[in-house]
């Protein structure tokens, strides 16, 4: 597992840190917005203490059954400090599934792809082989996420959602 201080990752408008409960009460003001949730099937949190609670289990950093290892991540700006979104990876021994939220006053900065090319660069150095990213197909702003950071439209489908994948690398 790696270090938590091997996971603060910085591009050089933001700071990637990875979430602890006690981001709880700054991020709840950005997750709350329920026009985040338009293209997935999840929901605002009620509270702050709801969300809290979320962040607790992510700090385990290993998914219940411990067949993948969670990485969660609050984006900061930087300097200013402000939250402006988060990132999530969940590692397999095979691949990543990546999956990016930025707050709507925030959004078209390049936010989401800025720290998404981060993280999937911090992936990748882990030995992953294979990022992917279940995207709504009606979601055009995930959608050109994906590709500015390399990923391609797949035929495989999650759900109602569409896997956009890197190609694997070669061992």
């Amino acid at each position: 597992m790696p270090t938590l201080e091997s996971q603060h990752l910085q591009t050089s408008r933001l700071d990637l840190v990875p979430i602890v409960r006690e981001h709880a009460a700054r991020m709840f003001e950005v997750l709350k917005d329920p026009a985040l949730y338009g293209f997935t099937e999840g929901a605002p949190p009620t509270d702050a203490n709801e969300l809290g609670c979320r962040f607790e289990r992510w700090e385990k950093r290993l998914s219940p059954d411990g067949t993948e290892l969670w990485f969660n991540w609050a984006v900061r700006e930087s300097p200013s400090g402000k939250f402006v979104g988060h990132l999530q990876a969940s590692v397999t021994s095979g691949y990543a599934d990546i999956a990016w939220v930025i707050g709507t006053l925030w959004q078209n900065r390049g936010y989401a792809t800025e720290a998404a090319k981060a993280v999937m660069e911090w992936i990748l150095k882990l030995g992953v082989n294979e990022i992917r990213a279940a995207i709504n197909p009606d979601h055009v702003a995930s959608i050109k996420v994906a590709e500015r950071i390399g990923l391609r439209r797949t035929e495989i489908f999650s759900g109602r959602e569409i896997v956009w994948a890197s190609s694997p690398r070669r061992a």
